[in-house]
């Protein structure tokens, strides 16, 4: 089990920053960090991951990540939150699957985010044709 740590990311800039997330809270099952660098607390960007075990409803594991990027500007001399992006990540794991089924699901998931034709859909808000 990892424990909740720092986790150091990088921004999409053309010399990406590295941005910290300092753990916000965990609880054993959900775990939340934040980048506390904008002057508002309501503009602090987020990470959250969740797992939830099976239960009687629920016959996988489910496990959810959590993205929110609001964007803060000074409005009439007061830093406010106009907007925000977010984005959610659902992996759903049958509680058999082997080790390398995990390792396929995740690797599968991280290297199709950055492919370029994804990342070019994302970036221009551009479908597939």
């Amino acid at each position: 089990m990892p424990a909740i740590a720092s986790l150091t990311v990088n921004d999409g800039l053309a010399t990406p920053a590295a941005h910290t997330f300092a753990p916000q809270s965990t609880n054993g099952s959900v775990a939340k960090w934040a980048d506390r660098s904008p002057s508002i607390p309501a503009g602090y960007r987020t990470i959250s991951h969740e797992l939830a075990e099976p239960n009687g409803n629920r016959t996988v594991n489910k496990i959810t990540m959590g993205f929110m990027n609001p964007v803060v500007v000074a409005v009439d001399g007061v830093d406010t939150v106009v907007r925000y992006s977010s984005a959610k990540v659902e992996l759903n794991i049958h509680p058999q699957s082997s080790l390398q089924e995990r390792k396929d699901l995740l690797a599968y998931v991280a290297n199709t985010l950055g492919l370029a034709t994804v990342k070019t859909s994302v970036e221009n808000l551009e479908p597939f044709y």
